[in-house]
């Protein structure tokens, strides 16, 4: 059973009404009101109809089992880079099991064939930990630029001190971005995955290179992420059906254009914007994690670090994440069930007493074409 948390404070403060006015209303004490919002008490269920009529709602959306229809859509902060700025720790974490090195390097050297120095500049750039990667694979007097916010910037300063490379960085929106240099090379690494208009920054990507130019960009489909977690003593049918996705992606991508299948679209964008000979590869790194293995605890304390299974689950934290779930059209069943699928594996990953065996499929699709 789904758990009620009345709307009635949120319904009165819209309607613009004290307590003492919405218990005049309805023939009750303003204390009963009060009592009704903190969750004390609840109303007589002879009161229900009166209630959802007076705020033009059904009982269902007075009691919190569905979403308040006529709550304003609230997008995520997701395309805002400021947000992610206390998130670093994760994003490294993440980055750092994106690529098995020689298959970048089959890339770089037979399937883009650069033989020669080239100039490269990525968008949304992080701490550099990509162009670090490409340097140490590109053909000597190759360069390196980042576009980001000033505390990314600040980051891949710092981090580019402890490498042998050297690189330019740029303080820049990535949708006002403009140089009047032209590049051999734009790329860009799940990025486009969390912003609210992907094809307006491809097009700028686009810009910034010369004729000829090689532009890429590396992304994920969220459906292919979504069912790319197998855990040995979990049910896979049960990671893959417990909390479906759909009507949240769908939500975002029409409310604030976040597109959950960026990866299987870029193609597409790319030949619609004018690039040539497009192709996709994908990634072939898988997070594997075993107990034999000598880095076992390392990679275990990641992988819990990156999915945030270390956090704690408050009950305000819980209701939180509700009210978001809720707010991109999912009733409160669906949001608890998301809640209890998160909660249960970050117990499993919590019991440390038990040994773990997992992967993770990141399934990053490697879209790239010559302009």
């Amino acid at each position: 059973m789904a758990n009620i948390n009345l709307k009635i404070a949120t319904l009165r403060k819209r309607k613009g009404i004290s307590q003492q006015e919405l218990a005049d209303k309805l023939g009750v004490t303003f204390q009963s009101v009060s009592k009704w919002e903190t969750g004390i008490n609840m109303p007589d269920i002879a009161l229900l109809p009166s209630l959802s009529e007076y705020f033009h709602v059904t009982v269902d959306e007075l009691l919190g089992l569905k979403p308040l229809q006529a709550i304003e859509y609230i997008p995520s902060e997701t395309d805002n880079r400021d947000y992610w700025n206390d998130k670093s720790n994760t994003l490294y974490k993440n980055r750092k099991y994106f690529w098995n090195n020689d298959y970048l390097e089959f890339l770089v050297k037979s399937v883009w064939k650069l033989n020669g120095p080239v100039d490269i500049i990525e968008f949304r750039c992080g701490n550099g930990y990509l162009g670090n990667q490409l340097l140490n694979i590109l053909p000597e007097g190759s360069t390196y630029t980042g576009i980001d916010n000033e505390y990314f910037v600040n980051e891949a300063e710092q981090y580019f001190k402890t490498t042998n490379q050297k690189a330019n960085f740029v303080i820049s929106d990535i949708y006002t971005y403009t140089s009047s240099k032209k590049y051999d090379i734009v790329i860009s690494q799940v990025a486009l995955r969390h912003i609210n208009k992907p094809l307006q920054v491809l097009s700028n990507m686009i810009d910034t290179v010369k004729k000829d130019g090689l532009v890429i960009c590396i992304d994920v489909n969220r459906e292919f992420e979504q069912d790319g977690l197998y855990i040995d003593d979990i049910d896979y049918n049960y990671l893959c059906t417990s909390f479906d996705y759909h009507k949240l992606w769908i939500k975002e991508l029409e409310n604030q254009g976040r597109d959950y299948a960026i990866g299987m679209r870029l193609p597409f964008y790319m030949g619609q914007l004018g690039l040539h000979d497009i192709d996709v590869r994908m990634n072939d790194k898988v997070f594997y994690v075993s107990p034999e293995m000598h880095d076992y605890q390392e990679k275990l304390k990641d992988f819990i670090t990156i999915n945030e299974f270390d956090s704690i689950n408050t009950e305000t934290k819980n209701e939180s994440i509700t009210d978001y779930l809720m707010n991109r059209g999912l009733d409160r069943i669906e949001a608890e069930s998301f809640i209890k699928r998160r909660d249960t594996l970050a117990n499993y990953f919590k019991d440390i007493e038990k040994e773990k065996n997992f992967l993770k499929v990141q399934g990053l699709l490697i879209t790239y074409g010559w302009k």
